[in-house]
């Protein structure tokens, strides 16, 4: 319960500020590969030892991104594309399990060309689906209604941010 609470809880900043805390969205995009990849490669009785790798990616990532932001800005477009790819293959019970790798990269290198082109609308776009993906994987709701509440919160979540972007700076 308490990680579904702190994924709501992370969902929720990432939909209103993911572009402005972008450190946290690349760090919470880097945990969830490392929890997704950390699952599939060491035995499912050890979840510390996943959670801790989970963890590390995820503090890296976040620091990194606060250092270099461009080049890490692109590599969780990479990374969040891929994983949105697969959230949606899993939603959709998809049994293509040879393929999954292959669409997880061809989203990946779309969430990487759209961070390159667009730095800013790509850190809002992607904040928001990443954000929309943990607030409703938090709540006890069924396929359809996880998956509508899904888009209504990322679109909220791209509405709330792009109108935060559009105003001026206050100079003092």
């Amino acid at each position: 319960m308490n990680g579904q609470l702190l994924g709501f809880g992370i969902g929720v900043l990432l939909l209103v500020l993911g572009r402005k805390l972008f450190w946290l969205f690349v760090g919470v995009v880097g945990f969830l590969w490392g929890f997704q990849i950390a699952s599939q490669l060491l035995p499912a009785n050890s979840q510390i030892a996943i959670l801790a790798a989970a963890l590390v990616l995820g503090l890296v990532g976040a620091v990194l991104a606060i250092f270099v932001q461009h080049l890490v800005v692109i590599l969780a477009g990479f990374l969040a594309g891929g994983h949105l790819v697969i959230r949606v293959l899993t939603l959709y019970n998809w049994d293509g399990q040879q393929y999954v790798w292959w669409i997880a990269l061809l989203g990946g290198v779309l969430g990487a060309l759209l961070a390159l082109m667009m730095l800013d609308w790509a850190l809002i776009i992607l904040s928001s689906l990443i954000g929309a993906n943990l607030v409703s994987q938090a709540l006890p709701l069924d396929q359809t209604a996880t998956i509508l509440l899904a888009i209504l919160l990322a679109i909220s979540g791209i509405i709330i941010q792009s109108r935060i972007l559009q105003r001026p700076a206050v100079v003092a």
